[in-house]
Formats: C-alpha cells, structure tokens, sequence
C-alpha cells in the first residue's frame, strides 16, 4: 500500500501486513503503519477508500 511521508516528501510503500485498519471518530476507516527508513521510524497516517478497504479485507 501506498502513504504519502510529510516528513520525506515523497511516496513511501508499505506491505499490506504491516497496515493497521483503524475506525476514526467520525466513523471512517483509516489506515496506519510504522516503518524504519533512512534510519528513522516514519508514522504513517492515510484516510482509506472503497478500494483501499476491499484490497484490505474490510
């Protein structure tokens, strides 16, 4: 899966078994990850689509 790192700049791609499915306050789904590179740990936020959701199992 594909985030995009604020703190990099540029696009950053995620295995699918790292992401955490995660349900914002106002119902929505979200997806979550934490991944090491360049050194330091990048956390990662991104609000998901149907699309997203379907290639996660949700």
């Amino acid at each position: 899966m594909k985030f995009y790192s604020v703190q990099l700049k540029e696009s950053v791609e995620v295995p699918e078994d790292k992401v955490k499915v995660v349900t914002m306050k106002n119902g929505r789904k979200a997806a979550q990850a934490e991944v090491e590179r360049g050194g330091q740990t990048l956390k990662l936020f991104k609000i998901l689509g149907k699309e997203d959701l379907k290639k996660l199992g949700q």
